[in-house]
């Protein structure tokens, strides 16, 4: 009797383990983000708004306009939080994004992401999909700082590491790839909290952005994107491209479509 009692509760433990591993590995649906997409450009508020049943979230916003996060605290678990646009400040695009993951949300993105948008939404939960015709740029606001580069610890192709920029007569720091605000938001988000440094790029980003300042002597006041490869290296999240653009050409057109600065392709 005991046995039997032993191996029944063996099986439904087994069942129970196997239909977790397929909740985890259950794949991205695209129609719903299609259709949440549609919701999300339809009549709803600006630059927040929620469904009834609180299972989207859409945030949309290009101008320095932020994220209610009221409504955002009331989406559902497993919900959808559709975003375009620059993502809003800082601190709280960090804080929602902890709130996202918590919920489990899926992050689908559509026509823009860049800023806020892409340094912490893009990667705030567990998974994100990117809807066809949409592109995402990382960035930084450099080009009247002075800059220093470095060779990161697992490559020998110099990144942007810091940059002191002028604040009237004296100099204050704007960018550390080490700082620790940013250190605290990635560490559980990437494959390698060790050796990642923000802001996310690709060795082939890197020596383009390297080889513009040199040309210059200033930091160039362009954008990068990074390919589905680039992205599974450096993020845990699922990341799926409904259409990754296909070249550079593609990549600046939609750039131009969708007002963002002009960006270098990632391959």
């Amino acid at each position: 009797m005991v046995s039997k009692l032993l191996r029944w509760a063996g099986s439904i433990f087994l069942l129970l383990y196997a239909t977790g591993l397929a909740a985890q590995d259950a794949k991205p649906n695209p129609e719903a983000y299609h259709r949440a997409v549609e919701y999300c450009r339809g009549d709803v508020p600006q630059p927040t708004a929620i469904s009834p049943d609180r299972t989207i979230v859409c945030f949309s916003a290009k101008t320095g306009l932020d994220v209610d996060v009221s409504r955002v605290n009331q989406i559902a678990d497993n919900g959808l939080f559709v975003l375009s646009g620059y993502g809003g400040k800082r601190d709280t695009a960090m804080s929602v994004s902890d709130l996202l993951r918590s919920r489990n949300a899926t992050v689908v993105v559509f026509d823009v992401c860049a800023y806020h948008c892409a340094e912490y939404y893009f990667v705030a939960s567990a998974r994100t999909y990117v809807v066809k015709n949409t592109i995402v740029v990382w960035q930084h606001f450099l080009s009247d700082c002075q800059v220093t580069f470095r060779e990161p610890h697992d490559s020998s192709v110099p990144k942007l590491w810091r940059a002191e920029c002028p604040n009237g007569k004296e100099w204050r720091l704007s960018f550390a790839s080490d700082a620790p605000v940013l250190r605290q938001f990635y560490q559980d988000r990437v494959v390698d909290r060790y050796h990642f440094e923000p802001l996310p790029d690709s060795e082939y980003v890197r020596k383009r952005l390297k080889r513009l300042y040199d040309q210059t002597g200033r930091f160039p006041e362009i954008g990068w994107m990074l390919s589905p490869t680039s992205l599974k290296r450096l993020f845990k999240a699922d990341i799926t491209y409904e259409a990754y653009p296909r070249s550079q050409e593609e990549a600046t057109a939609l750039a131009n479509q969708f007002g963002a600065r002009d960006v270098i392709y990632d391959p």
